[in-house]
């Protein structure tokens, strides 16, 4: 491609007799020799500029479709930009894409992760999908902290659908969308091959404050003694490491940087920022989407093109929104930030990196966006019973379907617990 470029330039700058002149005219001989070089060389200079103006004209054409739309192409920026992995450079070359349908979802807590999860479950489900889920949770199914190993098929998995012969070495799953240490390697063994890796990150002091009341820690806070005049919050924030050792059921493991710890960081590392940098720019090559909390819909419009999604695919109601949520003062949020620095910048990077995607996805996503939203908005309305909270005393929101309303209305409001019965009862080899 460069080469016809280069070719065009030499031409511009009076070089045509480097690369158009004829062999045989490069001694002139006559006159008469000398006009039929000069027909042979515009003859050939014609063709050439022909080929030329052909190829060149395909590869722009071609680099329409497969660079990003940044006005100036030869802007740097670009030029710094990690190549698209080598699927989505397949997807773009064609006009065709092929839909994944294998997705692990990483969920670390408080994160928005049960209504991506629910979107999971619900696609997976609708296409008789395998789940990873824990054997000896028959509640929700997580595997939360239980580390996870290729003889995990065999130790503390379900068997995949219709399978009851015991050879859980060649076990193989399509989706996982519970809580779940990520442990690629180990994955990798029992996933199916090509299966897209996903999770989802929220700002850091939204999600430990989140986390800190879901998880019950002012616990540790209550039996210390809290200070007068402080939240619990703001008593643990004083001093985290006194606090720490004082938790139950070893939530002194992801009660710092929770979210890069469901991602498979080691606790140790907490301090280690070149460690640190070297892991995220490790879940940058492995992850295939990292959706942002904080523009949950822009991300779905992002994952809905890269996957060759539907649009009915990635429609949702929320679940698991706590009815209240409390305001974090700036000094404290400041300490939650210190505290959780590998979160920031795990949080930092991954945020960069969605409205990189954003920006190549190209001039439509503003339209595809709000497109987005006016399906959800006419979606709410004809599934969602006016009447609001099933149950206002709860601490989370829960819709209900209208009566008498579609099946694909009562499967997006359907809790994440009815969703995992329905996976239960059809893998569970005792069903």
């Amino acid at each position: 491609m460069n080469s016809g470029r280069l070719e065009l330039d030499g031409l511009a700058e009076g070089h045509s007799d480097v690369y158009y002149q004829p062999r045989s005219c490069r001694v002139i001989m006559g006159k008469r020799r000398e006009f039929k070089c000069f027909v042979m060389g515009i003859a050939t200079a014609s063709i050439s500029f022909f080929f030329i103006f052909m190829f060149t004209e395909q590869y722009d054409v071609h680099s329409s479709k497969t660079l990003p739309q940044f006005g100036d192409v030869t802007d740097r920026t670009y030029m710094n930009r990690k190549p698209l992995k080598t699927y989505e450079m397949d997807r773009s070359l064609s006009h065709e894409c092929d839909k994944q349908t294998n997705i692990a979802f990483i969920k670390p807590h408080k994160t928005g992760g049960t209504t991506l999860a629910s979107i999971v479950n619900r696609f997976g489900y609708d296409r008789h999908a395998s789940f990873v889920i824990c054997k000896y949770n028959r509640r929700n199914g997580h595997l939360r902290q239980l580390a996870i190993r290729s003889t995990s098929p065999g130790n503390i998995l379900l068997p995949p659908v219709n399978r009851r012969d015991g050879n859980w070495r060649s076990y193989r799953y399509n989706m996982i969308g519970v809580h779940i240490r990520y442990n690629r390697t180990a994955m990798n063994s029992f996933m199916v091959p090509n299966t897209r890796y996903i999770t989802i990150l929220r700002e850091p002091v939204a999600q430990f404050e989140s986390f800190f009341n879901y998880m019950h820690l002012n616990a540790a806070v209550t039996r210390a003694g809290r200070p007068v005049n402080t939240t619990a919050l703001e008593a643990f924030m004083e001093r985290p490491d006194f606090y720490l050792p004082k938790l139950f059921y070893d939530r002194d493991k992801d009660s710092r940087n929770n979210q890069f710890y469901y991602l498979g960081f080691d606790t140790k590392f907490h301090e280690d920022e070149r460690m640190i940098n070297e892991t995220i720019q490790r879940l940058e090559e492995e992850m295939d989407m990292v959706l942002i909390t904080d523009y949950f819909d822009e991300s779905l419009v992002v994952m809905k093109k890269l996957f060759c999604w539907e649009m009915e695919d990635v429609l949702y109601i929320s679940k698991n929104q706590r009815t209240h949520r409390s305001e974090v003062p700036a000094e404290l949020a400041e300490k939650i930030r210190a505290w959780n620095r590998a979160d920031v910048l795990l949080y930092d990077h991954f945020n960069k990196t969605l409205w990189r995607r954003i920006h190549e996805y190209g001039p439509d996503f503003k339209s595809d966006l709000a497109q987005f939203r006016l399906h959800l908005s006419e979606t709410f309305d004809e599934c969602i019973d006016s009447s609001g909270l099933q149950n206002p005393l709860s601490r989370k929101i829960v819709y209900k379907a209208k009566k008498h309303t579609s099946k694909f209305c009562k499967s997006l409001t359907r809790t994440h617990l009815e969703m995992h019965n329905k996976i239960w009862k059809r893998q569970s080899p005792l069903r």
